[in-house]
C-alpha cells in the first residue's frame, strides 16, 4: 500500500486507448468472466439434489459442495492477490480461468463424491485467482475516466451469474442431468481463457519478492475454520470451536503480519490508507444484508405468509434483477461524478430497506416485501461498483491485485459474517425446531435482525460520507 503522497501522483497510463476492436473484445471478456464464480454458486445449489440421488450422498456431502467451493474462494484472495501484484497478473488470469473450466468438465465426469470436493476445493482456488486478477487487469486496459462503467458492468456480470444461475441450472438439471450444469458451465469460459490468451500478452516475470508461506498457511487456515463454523454452528460445541480457532488465527495472523519485513498485508499501511480502508469498511458491512435477508426474507415469504416456494423464488429475483440493471448506470456515473457520492446512495438505500424491513409482520403484503427487496437491489447496484472504482483507483499500480482481493475479501466476510448472524439467531430464539412451528416468533427473530442491520447500515453510510476521494480516484470529475 501506499503513501498518502504516492496515492495523489499520477496514475500509469493505460495499456490501451479503448478505441480498437481488440482492446473492446478484451474488455467485455473480462467482464463476462466475473459471472462465472456466482453461477457455480448459486446455480449448482439447484443441482444439488439430483446429484445426491445420482451419487447416493448424504445431506453434510451435499452442504460441503457449498462450502468448500466458498471455503477455498475466501481464503486464497490474499495470497494470490500478493504473488499476482509480484509476478504476472495476466498469466495468473489466464491459469484462472483454464483451471476453473477444466475443473468444472472434471466434476461433471466424476462420480465419487470425495473426488468431486477435491476438485471443488481447487475449482474455488481458480476462482479467487481470477476475481483477484480480473478487476486489476481491467484498472491496467482500461483508462480511468471509464472505469467505473467498466467495473459497473462486471458487477452486472457478477449479478446476473446470481440470477440466472438458478433458472439456467435448473432447466439444465430437467433436460440433461446435473452434470450438465458443470459441463456446459465450462465451455463458455475456455472460449473466455482462449480469446484472452490470443489479445492479450503474457509477462511473467520472476517474483521479485515471494509470498510469505507461513502468513499464507495462517490465513488460509483461519478462513477454513471460520467458514467451517458457520457451516457448522447448529451443531453445537464443534461448531462455536471451530469459530473461535478461526478468530484466534485471524487475531494471530493480523498480530504477525505488523511485525514482518514483507508481510503479505501491510496492515499498518491499509490503516493509514484512508480511502481504501474505509471503503473496504463499508464494503464489509453492507454485505452483511446480503445473505441474512435473502435468508430470513425466503422463510418469511413461505413460512409466516404461506406463499409457495416458487413465489418466493421469483419474488427474491427481483432484486438480483434490480442489482444486475442498476450497477453498469452506477458505474458510468461513477466515471462523471465522484465514486463515493454514488455508492453513498447505494448504502442508503440499503439502509432504507433494511429499516422497511423492521415494520413487517404477519399481515404484511407480498407488495411490500417485494418493494423491500427492490429497494435493496437498486441500493446493492448502486453501490457496488462505485466503491469497487474507489478501491481500485486509490492505489498505485503495482498493487491492483491486492486491492481487488481486499474487496472481494470484505465482500466474502461480510456475507459470511451475514450468515453467521441469521444461524445464531435463529439457533436461539428458535432452537433446533422447524421454524414453521414458531412462525410468531420467527418474525420476532427477523425484525431483530433486521434491527441490526439498520444500525449497521447506518455505520456505514456514515464512514461513506466521511470518506473524500481524491480527485485521481474519479479522474472525469
Amino acid at each position: 500500500m501506499d503513501s498518502e503522497a504516492n496515492r495523489e501522483s499520477k496514475p500509469e497510463p493505460p495499456l490501451h486507448d479503448g478505441t480498437d476492436k481488440g482492446h473492446q473484445l478484451l474488455v467485455w471478456t473480462i467482464v463476462a468472466s466475473q459471472f462465472a464464480p456466482p453461477f457455480m454458486f448459486s446455480g449448482v445449489a439447484v443441482a444439488l439434489p439430483a446429484m445426491g440421488t445420482d451419487l447416493n450422498a448424504g445431506a453434510m456431502s451435499l452442504g460441503l459442495v457449498e462450502t468448500v467451493f466458498l471455503a477455498s474462494q475466501l481464503a486464497f484472495l490474499l495470497p494470490v492477490g500478493r504473488f499476482a501484484d509480484a509476478s504476472d497478473k495476466t498469466t495468473l488470469y489466464k491459469l484462472g480461468l483454464l483451471g476453473f473450466g477444466v475443473a468444472s468438465i472434471g466434476i461433471g465426469l466424476l462420480s465419487s463424491m470425495p473426488a468431486i470436493l477435491c476438485v471443488r476445493f481447487f475449482q474455488g482456488v481458480t476462482s479467487a485467482v481470477f476475481a483477484a486478477t480480473g478487476p486489476a487487469i481491467l484498472a491496467d486496459i482500461v483508462p480511468p475516466e471509464h472505469r467505473g462503467r467498466a467495473y459497473g458492468s462486471a458487477v452486472g456480470a457478477a449479478y446476473a451469474g446470481l440470477t440466472l444461475g438458478p433458472m439456467m441450472a435448473g432447466v439444465l438439471s430437467d433436460i440433461w442431468g446435473w452434470r450438465a450444469v458443470f459441463l456446459v458451465g465450462a465451455i463458455p469460459l475456455l472460449l473466455g481463457a482462449l480469446l484472452v490468451h490470443c489479445l492479450l500478452p503474457s509477462l511473467w516475470r520472476r517474483p521479485a519478492k515471494s509470498v510469505h508461506l507461513p502468513s499464507t498457511v495462517l490465513v488460509v487456515a483461519a478462513v477454513l475454520c471460520l467458514v467451517a463454523g458457520s457451516a457448522m454452528v447448529r451443531e453445537g460445541p464443534v461448531g462455536y470451536a471451530y469459530l473461535l480457532g478461526g478468530f484466534m488465527l485471524a487475531t494471530v495472523f493480523v498480530l504477525w503480519q505488523r511485525r514482518l519485513a514483507q508481510p503479505l498485508v501491510n496492515v499498518e499501511a491499509l490503516i493509514r490508507h484512508r480511502v481504501l480502508r474505509n471503503a473496504l469498511v463499508v464494503q464489509l458491512l453492507l454485505y452483511l444484508n446480503a445473505f441474512c435477508s435473502i435468508f430470513m426474507l425466503s422463510l418469511y415469504m413461505q413460512v409466516s405468509l404461506g406463499h409457495s416456494a416458487k413465489m418466493s423464488g421469483q419474488v427474491l429475483a427481483i432484486g438480483t434483477v434490480l442489482m444486475a440493471v442498476t450497477a453498469p448506470v452506477a458505474g458510468r456515473l461513477a466515471d462523471r461524478y465522484r465514486a463515493h457520492r454514488i455508492s453513498s446512495v447505494g448504502v442508503a438505500c440499503v439502509l432504507v430497506s433494511a429499516l422497511m424491513a423492521t415494520t413487517l409482520h404477519e399481515r404484511s403484503s407480498l407488495m411490500f416485501v417485494t418493494l423491500v427487496l427492490a429497494v435493496q437491489g437498486v441500493g446493492f447496484g448502486f453501490f457496488s461498483a462505485p466503491n469497487m472504482t474507489v478501491i481500485m483507483s486509490s492505489v498505485s499500480a503495482d498493487a491492483t491485485s491486492m486491492a481487488s482481493a481486499l474487496g472481494a475479501k470484505a465482500r466474502y466476510l461480510g456475507m459470511l459474517a451475514g450468515m453467521l448472524v441469521t444461524v445464531v439467531l435463529i439457533a436461539v430464539h428458535i432452537g433446533n425446531d422447524p421454524v414453521d412451528q414458531h412462525s410468531i416468533r420467527f418474525i420476532g427473530t427477523m425484525v431483530t435482525a433486521f434491527s441490526m442491520l439498520t444500525v449497521l447500515s447506518a455505520v456505514a453510510l456514515v464512514v461513506c460520507l466521511l470518506t473524500r476521494t481524491p480527485r485521481q480516484v474519479n479522474a472525469a470529475h
